[in-house]
């Protein structure tokens, strides 16, 4: 009877450590889903946005941090290889545009801002993966 008990004693322990092994392990697959290194950047990037548009009261940098929040995906954004100069970077918003009258109203407001670090409201021209190296 002894026998029986320890022996029903130490299937009970295994299948209770087994079952406990794959609820830790089920646990972790739930934790990491939807996490790969895309969404976090993206998450990082909105939380980015939001801070500095908080901080400097900037409704664009909002609408920026909103647009992205409901537009991400686990996909990665390749590196652009366009210029990102500020006049550069306007004028690809006005094409991207089709023709709304508001939004080209804001890139010519943002155009028209002085910059307090930019002298001449770039970074020379150079394309976004050049800049990036330094």
């Amino acid at each position: 009877m002894n026998k029986k008990i320890l022996v029903s004693i130490g299937l009970g322990a295994c299948i209770v450590l087994g079952g406990m092994n794959f609820s830790l392990a089920s646990d972790d697959k739930v934790k990491t889903k939807g996490l790969n290194a895309a969404v976090v950047e993206q998450a990082n990037i909105i939380n980015k946005l939001i801070d500095l548009g908080d901080a400097r009261k900037d409704p664009i940098l909002l609408l920026a941090a909103a647009k992205l929040q409901k537009t991400m995906s686990e996909e990665a954004a390749p590196a652009s290889d366009e210029s990102s100069a500020t006049k550069d970077i306007l004028a690809r918003v006005k094409k991207t545009a089709k023709g709304r009258k508001d939004i080209a109203g804001i890139a010519d407001d943002i155009a028209a801002a002085k910059s307090k670090y930019w002298s001449t409201g770039d970074h020379s021209g150079f394309t976004n993966r050049e800049w990036n190296r330094y």
